[in-house]
């Protein structure tokens, strides 16, 4: 079925690594010579859905846009998503790395290309992040003793300062919502990066998609004086008061810290794991801004 709606055989698959779901993922070189990526799901998998969300996003992302272009959507026994291959690799975050100016370089294009949102009917940000980043209220509710005794002894604060971002979230940018290194692919030719995996997009202010890559910084091993540097700095930020930005991580952080816990869903691998190791920068993050 695939190779009728790419229009040629299949005459080699090249199987491709990364991500947290357990589904089919693939660099094709088809006997015509052209070159497609194809992942895909059954149908009947619990993330079958998040498939058929990237490729609404994905098929009208403006062309200037930093994505790969979908191709094709095919549906059948499985969902297929067809884009354009792209020869790369994930960036490199570490310190010194020459990646990180293009990572920087491909968010704020993104910001400039998706604004106003070239999307009308994907939720605003306070409706779709808002009640999902209450992480900390949750735990909170729940008295859950086995948190780390730093989380103990400021659960109340990181409770009531989980929501100071909601003032500065509204905005007309189609934001990705999930942007992590693996999410993320640093072209060979030019070296340009592109954001993948367009499945949960919303609309809001742009500077909540570029904070999000401060713990990603963190994981990457860089100090988070040395991440607020690189990031914070950054156009999408004038204006925005520290105190949302604080918010704004300690919500990153209680999420990341309450999902950890949940069991791995149904489909997915590793991804509690990563999510443990994420609320962990998240907290050094908001430790270092509060000096708490």
């Amino acid at each position: 079925m695939v190779e009728h709606w790419i229009g040629a055989p299949v005459v080699r698959s090249l199987s491709q690594a990364g991500g947290f779901t357990s589904g089919l993922a693939s660099r094709l070189i088809l006997a015509d010579g052209r070159r497609v990526f194809v992942k895909g799901l059954p149908s009947a998998h619990p993330l079958a859905g998040t498939y058929r969300a990237e490729a609404a996003v994905s098929s009208r992302l403006p062309e200037a846009a930093p994505s790969p272009r979908l191709l094709h959507l095919v549906e059948g026994q499985w969902v297929v998503l067809v884009f354009a291959d792209v020869d790369g690799r994930e960036p490199n975050l570490r310190p010194g790395s020459p990646d990180l100016a293009a990572v920087l370089t491909a968010l704020g294009s993104a910001s400039r290309t998706l604004t106003p949102c070239p999307l009308d009917d994907v939720p605003s940000v306070l409706d779709d992040l808002g009640p999902l980043l209450r992480g900390w209220t949750s735990l909170h509710a729940t008295a859950t003793e086995d948190l780390q005794p730093w989380v103990l002894a400021h659960l109340d604060s990181l409770a009531a300062m989980e929501t100071a971002w909601h003032p500065w979230a509204e905005g007309d940018t189609l934001l990705h919502n999930d942007l992590r290194v693996d999410n993320m692919i640093r072209r060979v030719d030019d070296g340009r990066v592109l954001l993948v995996d367009w499945s949960y997009p919303s609309r809001g202010a742009a500077w909540l998609d570029t904070a999000v890559l401060v713990p990603q910084l963190l994981l990457a091993g860089h100090q988070p004086a040395e991440a607020e540097r690189l990031v914070l700095t950054r156009p999408c930020f004038a204006g925005v008061p520290a105190w949302a930005v604080t918010g704004f991580a300690a919500a990153l952080a209680g999420h990341w810290e309450l999902s950890s816990r949940l069991p791995e869903p149904s489909g997915s691998l590793g991804l509690r794991t990563y999510q443990a190791r994420a609320a962990a920068a998240a907290l050094a993050w908001v430790a270092s801004r509060t000096r708490w």
